[in-house]
């Protein structure tokens, strides 16, 4: 039991100066020729870029990597700005159309409160709401719109298209399309009722 022992104690203590020797790691010390330049051995020394023209790849044959001029018809022309224009204002956007709507949308709101101030077409307003019949009440109410629209257009004379589109919207409205339309008032009292 001794003896195991002390063989178990020798082979320990020898073990790591084995491993040792098997993997030497070099010394981080430095050598004569590195302390003079600084500058590692020729064979330990990385060369991060290759020193010999032959080492790059050659350039694809026939096309160049970046064009000196391009060529005609491939690119469009480069939009010249005013110096009072920012150049970053692009109008290719969803946002930027968005906001062009509400803007518009915001200025024929306001074209509209300011012509349904004007006491003719408030006085058109007054008399449709006061007739009786509906043909009555749909003549005047198409005179009301054209004269509304037509001062909106006086006010703001760039809103003239949204304009006509919304007079054409609510003319299409006062016209009678599930029945019949009716008659004028006169025509009515002319027809074969008024002989009974």
């Amino acid at each position: 039991m001794k003896r195991l022992t002390a063989l178990l104690a020798a082979t320990l203590l020898t073990t790591p100066a084995l491993f040792a020797e098997e993997n030497k790691v070099p010394a981080l010390r430095a050598t004569p020729a590195e302390t003079r330049d600084n500058v590692p051995p020729e064979g330990d020394r990385l060369e991060l870029m290759p020193t010999k023209p032959a080492q790059l790849l050659p350039p694809p044959a026939g096309l160049p990597l970046i064009p000196e001029i391009p060529q005609s018809g491939q690119l469009p022309p480069i939009p010249r700005h005013n110096s009072f224009e920012s150049p970053i204002k692009r109008r290719d956007s969803a946002t930027a159309d968005a906001e062009d709507a509400v803007k518009q949308r915001i200025r024929i709101r306001e074209a509209k409160t300011k012509a349904q101030r004007d006491p003719a077409v408030q006085a058109e307003w007054d008399r449709a709401s006061t007739l009786k019949t509906d043909y009555e009440k749909r003549d005047a109410l198409k005179s009301y719109y054209r004269l509304l629209y037509g001062r909106m257009i006086k006010i703001d004379p760039s809103l003239k298209v949204p304009a006509d589109a919304l007079l054409q919207q609510s003319l299409a409205r006062l016209e009678q399309t599930k029945i019949a339309p009716t008659q004028p008032p006169t025509a009515v009292a002319s027809g074969p009722r008024a002989a009974r």
